[in-house]
């Protein structure tokens, strides 16, 4: 999806300075009588030959006491006229951690279960200091949990001295497998984030819904791939990671999660954190294999796909792509597929449904199932005149011809209120 339109369709995310002037303060040192928390996003480990080299990764903030009607009236463009008890009571649950307000340089210590007993000693593990917004991503040698394994395992984290929530998961990752790193919006559950309003909709106010057959392929993957391992990867903001987590621990396998960092806001520096989080994954775990699951609707996918495969072609398995406007009506947002022109034709597909892949041989190398015609033609593709295509990859329509499109729409509706 192109930048303008992710601006339109989803509105203004509030800044971290909207946030502190809505709440009234300049920092997490301003909130002198509000208690510490600590987030831990769920993160993953590699073996180093001695240790497990685990990756603690999150944010400390405070949580000030803030009205429902405040926090709402951060998110540009929601609409809370009319919501029913089950709608509201979502909102409030979803928008409770958006005041919060990082504590720059932060001294934290970290803990390490295992099976429910502590690797770690009664004095923990001394993080190094978090940066200005708050912010670690460090790796930690952690001894006491075993040695290289051929399935992943699960340990939890936790964090000293804080209210809360301040506890985590890392999946112990085998050197070798295969990884799944998957997008979750309109891949995993329905956002619709290329429909005004309903994507605010389905993120804050709608019970979330799975993709048909998504959890099922994951399960499936799950269950027949060597060492599989799963990374989940948005460019939501750090402040739902709760929501996140919560949504995907109850309906796919566990894995890691990368949320987008505090105080971005501009879509090069979205694309620069999902190339960044790639990079990390890459470079922890150069003996695995990849398969990388995004959608037609994000343009930083379309991009930072096909980049670190050219990166790394060793290490893909194969790049899915699930084409919204090929099943969808409602998505009418072009999208490019000129990165794909310089990767190898087989190790990419564009699919439509999760039954498109189910059968696939993964691990022997097949990514394509032909059955699914692509009609890829490496430019810009979908859009209004493209939604009628029975491929996968859809028609060719200009940006031009899109932007006309929706100023007509626009100009109809205004001339419609006269």
């Amino acid at each position: 999806m192109t930048s303008h339109c992710i601006q339109a369709i989803l509105g203004d995310w509030p800044s971290l300075s909207d946030i502190e002037k809505k709440v009234g303060v300049n920092d997490g040192n301003d909130l002198t009588n509000v208690s510490a928390s600590a987030l831990l996003i769920p993160s993953y480990a590699n073996f180093t030959g001695d240790n497990w080299n685990v990756r603690f990764y999150g944010l400390a903030y405070k949580l000030p006491n803030i009205s429902t009607s405040d926090l709402d009236s951060l998110i540009d463009g929601l609409s809370t006229n009319n919501l029913n008890s089950t709608q509201r009571s979502l909102l409030q649950n979803r928008t409770q951690d958006l005041a919060s307000i990082p504590i720059p340089k932060a001294n934290l210590t970290a803990l390490v279960f295992a099976n429910g007993s502590a690797v770690t000693n009664s004095s923990g593990i001394q993080l190094a200091t978090a940066d200005d917004v708050g912010e670690f991503d460090q790796f930690v040698p952690v001894p006491g949990l075993g040695g290289n394994t051929s399935s992943v395992k699960i340990v939890q984290t936790g964090i000293m001295n804080v209210t809360g929530p301040g506890n985590g998961t890392v999946i112990l990752v085998p050197s070798t497998g295969i990884s799944i790193v998957s997008d979750i919006d309109d891949v995993m559950r329905i956002t619709k984030v290329y429909v005004p309003n309903e994507g605010l909709n389905n993120s804050f106010v709608q019970p979330y819904v799975n993709v048909p057959g998504i959890p099922e392929l994951f399960e499936h993957w799950n269950e027949t791939l060597p060492g599989v391992a799963f990374h989940y990867d948005t460019t939501t903001p750090v402040e739902l990671t709760r929501t996140y987590v919560d949504y995907l621990f109850s309906n796919f396998p566990v894995g890691s999660l990368e949320m987008r960092p505090i105080n971005i806001t501009q879509p090069s520096q979205i694309l620069e954190a999902r190339q960044n989080s790639l990079l990390k994954l890459f470079q922890t775990f150069p003996q695995r294999k990849f398969v990388l699951v995004g959608d037609s609707s994000s343009s930083t996918l379309l991009s930072a796909y096909p980049q670190i495969a050219q990166q790394f072609p060793n290490q893909i398995a194969c790049i899915f792509i699930r084409n919204t406007s090929a099943t969808d009506p409602d998505d009418k947002i072009p999208y490019s597929t000129k990165e794909f022109k310089n990767l190898p034709n087989n190790t990419w597909f564009f699919y439509r449904t999760a039954d498109d892949l189910y059968n696939l041989n993964i691990t022997n190398g097949q990514c394509r199932n032909d059955s699914v015609p692509q009609n890829v033609t490496f430019g810009e593709q979908g859009g209004i005149l493209g939604n009628g295509s029975n491929g996968a990859a859809g028609l060719v329509i200009g940006r031009a011809q899109y932007a006309a499109a929706i100023l007509g729409t626009v100009v109809a509706l205004a001339v419609s209120l006269l």
